[in-house]
């Protein structure tokens, strides 16, 4: 595949910059200067693909985020950044769906991280897409006040594409968690479903009381959706489905930190904003700062540790009276946990015998006290479901 025939280059002049800052460190696709992609640690790039939402953005509003990203200064560290700039779009939305799974298939092959602005949220479709191209097992995260099941199955909208998701075969979405919903955008029979299918689910109060919940979940997912409705709409004017609640702006930055952070995650998609002509340009620069805490997470990425690791302590723990029994594990160094779930159904179709997902100190506290952690026993229940 030619990453080059994929992408519109961008306008863009280096020297219009200061020394440290990001604009002029970035790696930029600009006219007939395609980045050396064996040289990058990452490439972020933006999809202007609003036809599966109610609004009509113009192409070149996520410019906008550009030019507030790359005014930022650099950190203590340095990353090798390609900004490919604008995805093509296709004549079809379906297209663009295509293409864009193409890609990201593409840069999971090269051992490249894909960020993306969008762009409507439907564009999630294309991130799992690439999974099941690939055909691995994947955890998907998506913070957003609403689960998008959507009512009409007939169409696929930034509304609805979850319900397409679940939809596709082969199935390799083996966990969805959902971060930040608000009950009264979410009718009861969805919020039934989604327990149904053992997924997680975590509202914006209880997650608010304690943001570091966050982490482990982004630990282990391999492609994130984030919906800048989650945010409320007094930090985030620009955006589709706006709400008066949502994660505060220092709030949505430290979970881009945690999401940068993970060893695992292939791709991000930041979607759902747009254009809405406020001159003091808050939801773009908003969107610019969490981009720049993600690539300060990125950074520190941890690798994917084995619980043989040397640098792991094993806990066994008993759970309910001794009717399950579990392992937890801490890596010294990093602080960092994670829970072994046991697949104890004999026809099993899964390719291990034992689970391991990251989970937080207050799961091991739990159930040391011979409780269940919620996360332990949803991953027990899919695992071993008849």
């Amino acid at each position: 595949m030619e990453f080059e025939l994929s992408f519109k280059p961008l306008v863009h002049r280096s020297e219009d910059y200061q020394n440290s800052q990001l604009g002029r460190n970035i790696m930029a696709y600009t006219q007939g200067d395609f980045p050396n992609l064996a040289e990058a640690d990452l490439v972020i790039f933006s999809v202007p693909e609003f036809r599966g939402t109610s609004y009509d953005n113009k192409a070149d509003s996520l410019d906008k985020i550009r030019t507030e990203l790359y005014q930022l200064f650099e950190g203590q560290e340095r990353l090798r950044i390609a900004d490919l700039g604008q995805l093509i779009l296709g004549e079809k939305i379906n297209d663009t769906y295509q293409l864009l799974t193409d890609v990201l298939v593409e840069c999971e092959q090269r051992n490249l991280f894909a960020l993306i602005i969008g762009g409507g949220q439907d564009l999630t479709l294309s991130q799992y897409r690439s999974c099941v191209h690939l055909g691995k097992l994947s955890n998907m995260v998506s913070f957003d006040s609403r689960f998008d099941f959507g009512e009409d199955e007939s169409t696929l909208t930034s509304e609805s594409y979850l319900s397409e998701i679940i939809k596709i075969q082969p199935n390799v979405l083996f966990n969805f968690t959902n971060i930040g919903y608000q009950t009264y955008f979410n009718t009861q029979d969805s919020i039934k479903l989604i327990n149904k299918l053992f997924f997680d689910a975590y509202r914006l109060g209880e997650i608010r009381q304690n943001i570091e919940e966050v982490e482990p979940s982004l630990r282990n997912a391999d492609f994130v959706s984030l919906d800048m409705g989650c945010v409320r709409l007094s930090d985030n004017p620009s955006v589709l489905k706006s709400s008066p609640n949502g994660f505060y702006a220092e709030e949505i930055c430290q979970i881009m930190r945690y999401a940068g952070i993970s060893g695992r995650l292939k791709s991000f998609g930041i979607f759902n904003y747009v254009n809405f002509e406020d001159k003091n340009l808050q939801s773009e620069k908003l969107i610019a700062q969490m981009i720049w805490c993600f690539f300060e997470g990125f950074f520190h990425k941890m690798k994917l540790f084995k619980p043989t690791d040397d640098d792991m302590v094993k806990y066994h723990v008993s759970m309910r009276e001794g009717e399950y029994n579990t392992c937890f594990y801490k890596n010294k160094k990093l602080e960092k946990w994670w829970m072994e779930v046991p697949i104890i159904k004999s026809n099993s179709s899964l390719p291990f015998e034992n689970y391991f997902i990251p989970c937080s100190y207050n799961d091991y506290q739990i159930a040391v006290k011979g409780d269940m952690p919620e996360r332990w026993w949803k991953a027990f229940q899919k695992m071993n479901q008849h």
